[in-house]
């Protein structure tokens, strides 16, 4: 006899405790889930803002450093003008570079994917017509970027080289063999179809 005073619970209250169970702890994940994105987020910022700042200290630097060169170029001997100008000058040629070849990589660019344009109207124009002449289209090969095609390729090649000694002539000693077995089926079949003597004596 059970000593237990708790009553037993039914198929329906466990299952119903088991789903409370489950999306507790469902929200309990989703609650540290959140709070570890929001710690990482908080790291990110700060990283972000630390590289910005590293940014503007990097452009006004550079500034710095042109103003630098020019000083330089005026402790040689030129005049402050003239230092000025050059590096001026040299600012304007790198610019100029770097634009003349930012605009040849532009050019270089297809907005436009052709060559997946281009499958897309094969494929549309080979649907079209099988729908219109049912088991009457040849389905176009693969093309040669396809790894299937290199694998039937390299298949092809390897059954060619094991399929080498079976056509190649067979010699004398390769064929005895075969005669050999010809003329044991030949002399069994003569054996079994002539009557034995010594079963009539």
């Amino acid at each position: 006899m059970s000593t237990d005073p708790r009553p037993e619970r039914t198929l329906g209250q466990l299952v119903a405790s088991a789903t409370q169970d489950i999306s507790a702890l469902i929200r309990s994940e989703i609650a540290l889930a959140k709070a570890e994105i929001a710690v990482q987020a908080k790291k990110a910022g700060v990283g972000g803002g630390l590289l910005a700042g590293a940014a503007v200290v990097l452009f006004y630097s550079v500034y710095f450093i042109f103003i630098t060169l020019a000083e330089g170029i005026q402790a040689m001997g030129l005049p402050r003008w003239a230092s000025f100008l050059i590096v001026t000058l040299v600012m304007l040629i790198v610019a100029a570079v770097l634009g003349l070849l930012g605009v040849r990589k532009m050019k270089t660019v297809q907005p436009s994917p052709d060559k997946a344009i281009g499958e897309a109207q094969q494929t549309v124009a080979g649907i079209k017509a099988a729908i219109a002449n049912p088991g009457t289209v040849v389905p176009a090969p693969p093309p040669s970027w396809d790894p299937r095609v290199a694998k039937a390729t390299t298949n092809r090649a390897t059954t060619s080289v094991s399929a080498t000694p079976a056509t190649t002539p067979t010699t004398g000693s390769t064929a005895t063999p075969s005669s050999t077995a010809d003329t044991t089926v030949i002399t069994t079949t003569d054996s079994a179809s002539k009557p034995d003597p010594s079963r009539d004596a």
